[in-house]
Order: structure tokens, then sequence, then C-alpha cells
């Protein structure tokens, strides 16, 4: 079987094994997203979790290893009473510190392009079984509605805006820097970008994944498609990227305030911390020949960073 984000891996897997899904929602000035998953240990043992991360907090809420159910045909994830699709999401979490209730539903998700070379965002990586981790975009942006009890406050998210990504494998890099926006200043643009040490046949390159839509307008950066980073250097608070394919450069500027921790995988273990931002400020510049296309800035912006990736010190 293809490696691709359009099925489900975990049904086989024994042990040094996770899978995991990121449904995030933003409306206003408020991000929330929901991290469902399951992670399976060197010997066997397993944890299946929900992580929820906002613009203030995270959560970490796991559960018995028979709670999580699978149901392909209609492409759902359940755990306990949450379940969650390409179409919305039922949330029912509890615990000491928080209660999270609610149903939301999506509509007209925008997907990236495929082809039989690039059946996934990683194309022809997609076809070798062998990867650490797997990467997987199921929608750049979708309209949410419906609403959300979160402790004591009421959010209702009539025309909200969604994204959902996934991952899976053994283990996440070692280091790697992680973008994603879709609420720019010019609307029904988006963006994802990813850099990261990927393990290979016993050695290390530096793996390009970028995608930019801009309408139905798609630029896809990538290291099949001989993308480069040519800098990445921190500048008054902010992480500047500077990436070239070709005729066209791409840079972002994040900016790099405190995140919050979620719990990552090495060899199928959740026993690792890494902080994710889950409301940012960006600004992506596109240009070709040297002259700008484009200058934009987003807001709501989720961003990762771990360690330094191959040859860049920032």
């Amino acid at each position: 079987m293809i490696s691709t984000d359009r099925f489900f891996h975990v049904q086989d897997q024994t042990r040094g094994f996770f899978e995991g899904w990121y449904f995030k929602h933003q409306i206003n000035a408020q991000v929330y997203a929901f991290i469902p998953g399951i992670s399976i240990d060197a010997y066997g043992k397993k944890q299946i979790f929900v992580q929820v991360i906002s613009q203030t907090s995270s959560h970490y809420f796991s559960f018995p290893d028979d709670a999580l159910k699978i149901d392909e045909s209609n492409q759902e994830i359940k755990i306990g009473n949450n379940v969650f699709s390409m179409n919305g999401l039922v949330i029912d979490l509890h615990s000491d510190e928080l209660t999270i209730k609610g149903h939301l539903i999506y509509h007209d998700l925008h997907a990236i392009k495929r082809s039989i070379y690039s059946p996934s965002v990683m194309g022809p990586f997609s076809y070798l079984s062998f990867m650490a981790c797997y990467h997987g975009i199921l929608s750049m942006e979708h309209v949410v509605s419906g609403s959300l009890t979160w402790g004591d406050a009421v959010i209702d998210f009539d025309n909200g805006k969604g994204y959902i990504e996934k991952d899976w494998g053994s283990s996440f890099p070692d280091a790697y820097v992680w973008v994603q926006c879709n609420q720019f200043s010019q609307d029904k643009m988006r963006l994802f970008f990813s850099a990261a040490n990927i393990p290979f046949l016993g050695l290390s390159f530096l793996g390009l994944i970028c995608v930019l839509q801009i309408g139905t307008k798609e630029y896809r950066f990538a290291t099949y498609h001989g993308g480069k980073i040519t800098s990445i250097v921190r500048k008054q608070e902010k992480l500047i990227l500077q990436i070239s394919q070709k005729r066209v450069q791409m840079t972002i500027e994040i900016a790099t305030d405190t995140g919050h921790a979620l719990q990552a995988p090495i060899s199928g273990e959740m026993s690792r911390i890494i902080r994710e931002h889950a409301r940012t400020t960006i600004r992506v510049t596109l240009s070709q020949d040297g002259q700008e296309i484009l200058s934009e800035k987003g807001n709501l912006a989720g961003f990762e960073e771990v360690g330094n990736v191959q040859g860049f010190h920032y």
C-alpha cells in the first residue's frame, strides 16, 4: 500500500509506531486544535490520546487501550465518545482541569494537488516503506460551523476556518521547522511549510516541503522538485526562512514567542516534549526572477521549531 494520508496505518502495527491527526479551528482571534492519536512503544505498550492546544494552554487526555476505533468506510477516528472525520468532529473530553464538549461541522475543504508522481505532499517519497515519519495534508482550509463548550466558555464557530494534517511512522525528526497559516490579509491564501532532518538509508538530508495556495493556483516548493532552503536566520525575535526553486523565491518571517508543550513520539513512545505556537504572526513574500509578486501578513499561524536543521545554525 502506498503510504499516503488517505489511509489509516495503525491496524497492522504492533510496536515502534505512531499515527496522529491535527485538526485546527480558528474564529476571530481564537485558535483551538485537537490532536487525536495512538502511539505504540518498542515493547508494544499503547497510548491512546487526544491532545488539545489553544492560544492560552495545552492539555493531554489519556484513554484506555481499547478506546480507539477506526471506521475506514467513513474515514472516521473514534476515541471514547469523541469522533474525528473530514466532515467534522464531536468532542466529549473530561479531566480534573478541563471539560470540552461540542460538535463542529466542516464545509468546502481545499485539498492540495495530487498526481501519480506526488500522491501526497511527500511526493515520490510516499512510495517508500522505510521512512521514519510520513506527513500528509488533508485540508489546507475549510469553513467551520458549530460550537464548543470549553470550560465555562461557549465558543461559536459559525463561519470559522479549519485545517487538517496528519503524521505517522516511528519518530518525529530530531530537528525541524513547521509553519501553517490560512488567515492572510489576502483572501483564499494558504501556506504550509516544513523543513526537517530526514534519516535515509543510514544517512540524512534536509527535506523541504512547502505549499502556497492563492485561490486556485498552487506553488509547491519541495526537495523532490529541486527546491532548496537558502537561508535561516534569527533577527529581532523573528525566524526568517528563505527558499528557492528554479525562478521563484519565497521568504517567510515568523514571530517567535513562547509556545505551549505538546508530547511527540520517539520510536513510537510519546516521550518527547516539543512546543507549539498556536497563534503567531508571519509574513510571506513571493518573488520571481527577483521581482516581488506578493507580500502578505498572516495571523493565527501555527509554528514549531525543534533544534537546528541540517546545515544551518540559528
